[in-house]
């Protein structure tokens, strides 16, 4: 009985001994045939279809068969210690994993960073989180994330006297920032100069000791993902939010700030634009009467409403109050929702459809009221106040 036992278990062990040298010679066929001699290859394959049968044969005769070719195996490894043979299986699984992220990001979701305000509100560029604001409006994630993630911008006035007007930037390996001085004391606040006059009142003639003038986080814009698929098979729509490259396209205003913009498809092929008293008006290819945007998308509608930082459509440029525009074939023409700082179709015309490269699905950070979606929620129900200078809107 116990010898029946001893030979249970030898045979056990011997059939696993079997089956791991089954596994090695499969895997260095598979991985290194392109490197093998063709003598290398065939000895290989003999290896794996005689284990096949040895499986059936008692535990000594497994044995020898293993014994026998074990270090044939592992002689045919380039590796032949354990630490490389591990080192190039991660590598192997991290190109692997590199491989199919790239090709997502390729062929299908690509990230894409909101630079500027030209989308406020549905879509925020650098801006600023007041710290009140935070507290009072902020979720639980945004409370914690925010203040370990974004740079402090806080300013309280030390020495009343005026803005100096020389502003240096004090950048850092990781960080832009800007030095200002008041009343001859300096103080550096996170950003470059644009940033900070859009969360520092800059323009006031005295200063007293003991002023707030912010008390907050700069966050970076919005991250958002931009599929890249749907528009070969569902076109491109009135009131989609899309990203596409700027190649080929120029401004006489100014020069464009990036390869990739962000703006509101508000004009397909053939489309006819105009905007009166800040209403932008579509008539669309066949038809002869012009209608409301608001009545084809619900983004227009948010930005008529003058609700929560939607202000209408402002006419300038190609689209100045009186003109209009048609779109030719194969173009597009597109404009940011906060029109009042957005370098859009008004100023550089139109774009082309091999411009395109997507569609915004989601933004991913920061977590704030934006966050998931893109374009799907309603405007605060909070009139919009609009700023002394259009600027700084």
């Amino acid at each position: 009985m116990l010898n029946k036992i001893k030979g249970y278990w030898k045979l056990r062990k011997q059939r696993k001994r079997l089956k791991d040298l089954f596994k090695a010679a499969c895997y260095r066929y598979a991985c290194d045939r392109d490197i093998l001699s063709e003598e290398e290859c065939t000895t290989l394959n003999n290896i794996i279809e005689e284990a096949k049968t040895v499986c059936k044969q008692t535990a000594d005769d497994i044995e020898k068969f293993v014994d026998r070719h074990c270090s044939v195996v592992d002689a045919m490894n380039p590796l032949q210690n354990k630490t490389s043979r591990s080192v190039r299986n991660f590598l192997d699984v991290l190109a692997v994993a590199f491989g199919v992220a790239f090709g997502i990001r390729a062929l299908y979701l690509q990230p894409f960073k909101i630079p500027t305000g030209s989308m406020q509100p549905t879509l925020f560029g650098v801006h600023f989180v007041d710290r009140a604001g935070l507290e009072k409006y902020g979720n639980a994630v945004s409370k914690f994330l925010i203040p370990l993630t974004s740079p402090r911008a806080y300013l309280q006035v030390q020495q009343s006297g005026e803005l100096s007007r020389q502003y240096v930037p004090r950048n850092s390996f990781f960080s832009e920032n800007t030095q200002i001085n008041i009343g001859g004391v300096d103080y550096v606040l996170p950003g470059n100069f644009n940033n900070v006059y859009r969360y520092v009142d800059c323009t006031k003639p005295h200063y007293e000791a003991g002023e707030v003038l912010c008390d907050g986080w700069l966050v970076t814009g919005d991250h958002l993902f931009v599929e890249r698929v749907s528009i070969y098979y569902r076109g491109i729509k009135h009131g989609d939010v899309a990203v596409f490259n700027t190649e080929n396209i120029e401004s006489d205003l100014q020069p464009l700030g990036g390869y990739y913009y962000i703006k509101r498809i508000v004009g397909l092929p053939g489309d006819t634009v105009r905007i009166d008293g800040n209403i932008l008006k579509i008539r669309k290819k066949g038809e002869s009467e012009f209608q409301a945007a608001a009545k084809l998308h619900p983004g227009f509608a948010k930005t008529d409403s003058m609700k929560g930082g939607y202000h209408g459509h402002i006419a300038d440029g190609i689209l100045a109050e009186g003109k209009e525009v048609t779109v030719p074939r194969n173009h597009y023409f597109a404009l940011g929702d906060n029109t009042s700082n957005s370098l859009d179709g008004r100023h550089w015309g139109f774009i082309p459809r091999r411009n395109m490269i997507g569609l915004a699905v989601n933004v991913f950070w920061p977590v704030s009221r934006r966050w998931g979606l893109v374009d799907t929620l309603d405007p605060i129900d909070a009139p919009t106040n609009l700023p002394y200078s259009m600027e700084i809107q």
